[in-house]
């Protein structure tokens, strides 16, 4: 049938390639894989990528990214290439995936629950992603991550179904098992609740704002923020009530302590820094680097279903559904639209005399 992008012929290949290892780089795909399959994914994935653009910051590859718009918009992983208040690392340029060229990119909006970045180049007339109308992907699908070249960045397949991944803050203390109180027992160096000046033997009574009666409570409330929030503390030393303002770290940063986990995620290479606390997020055993998220992730139509989103582990990727993502990017695209409006169109508004 005209239109299809998967033949029968396709069909069989696809069939076959199960027998195959999957979660393969383009080079174990060029490696392992015959011409034939090689050609299958390569077709699967030409329309989207098309549509991915590799994302610079001070010349060094930072991400990819996704064009969104016809006029120069584009989405990536917003961590990759913002600090934690939203400001660049460095210049940030972007090359199209039919282009020479780097071209200067601006930031025109962030989510910090999605990590999401719009970025607006000079263009006109790209072609946009081939976004994908239907239910995330189930468990089993092949997936299919485009680069700018040829081959696909990886290959793998659906090995948990979308499902949201709780913000994983952490304090960097540790708690007696106390049903009466939240009492420190140990303040890590290096991480927020030294930072705050918090000591051991501290009690914990309120967590930003939240009156906390046990150790348990504490966990639980810690580990539903966001690294990176600023929280503030009230606990009792010597008997005095005082307070302290903490910046969270995360459960990552706290786990790379540990030398085993160093270990176990060296073997693969580095993981993405944030790569947890996603509203929700689809699991796939496709082997990523950092720099390769950012850009979409195509199904067996040929349709982007996501947008790779994190490196977790040595076969553990992230991307968010698509559905998400246009959200996501509808909500930053209006918010940028109501901004310039209002710039527009209200130059010289003088204030009232309530408002001075």
């Amino acid at each position: 049938m005209k239109g299809r992008l998967i033949s029968c012929g396709h069909v069989l290949l696809l069939s076959l390639a199960a027998l195959l290892p999957v979660a393969l780089t383009a080079q174990e795909q060029q490696r392992i894989l015959p011409r034939a399959f090689r050609d299958v994914f390569s077709e699967l994935m030409k329309s989207a990528a098309r549509s991915t653009v590799q994302v610079y910051s001070d010349g060094s590859r930072a991400a990819l990214g996704a064009i969104v718009r016809p006029d120069g918009h584009i989405v990536t992983k917003a961590s990759e290439i913002l600090n934690k208040n939203g400001e660049p690392w460095g210049k940030i340029e972007c090359q199209l995936s039919f282009e020479n060229q780097r071209r200067e990119a601006q930031v025109v909006g962030r989510d910090s629950r999605t990590d999401l970045a719009v970025l607006k180049i000079d263009a006109k007339d790209l072609p946009v992603v081939p976004w994908s109308t239907v239910e995330s992907p189930g468990v089993g699908s092949w997936l299919v991550t485009p680069g700018l070249s040829t081959y696909p960045l990886s290959v793998g397949v659906v090995s948990v179904a979308a499902r949201k991944l709780p913000p994983n803050a952490a304090l960097g203390v540790a708690l007696e098992n106390n049903e009466r109180q939240a009492r420190l027992t140990e303040v890590r160096p290096g991480l927020a609740a030294e930072a705050a000046g918090l000591r051991i033997g501290d009690i914990i009574r309120k967590f930003d704002g939240e009156e906390i009666k046990t150790s348990e409570q504490l966990r639980k409330s810690i580990r539903w923020h966001y690294p990176g929030e600023k929280v503030k503390i009230v606990y009792e030393r010597d008997r005095k009530l005082q307070t302290a303002e903490a910046e969270l770290s995360s459960l990552n940063e706290l786990v790379a302590r540990d030398d085993r986990s160093d270990f176990q995620n060296s073997l693969g290479g580095k993981l993405s820094d944030r790569r947890t606390g996603f509203p929700l997020a689809i699991q796939h055993d496709s082997v990523l680097r950092p720099i390769d998220c950012g850009g979409p992730v195509v199904d067996v139509d040929g349709k982007v279903v996501g947008l790779n989103i994190a490196r977790a582990g040595r076969v553990e990727s992230y991307a968010l559904p698509s559905s998400l993502v246009r959200e996501t990017v509808d909500k930053l695209l209006k918010t940028e639209l109501t901004s310039t409006s209002t710039e527009e169109q209200l130059p010289a508004r003088k204030s009232t005399p309530q408002e001075r």
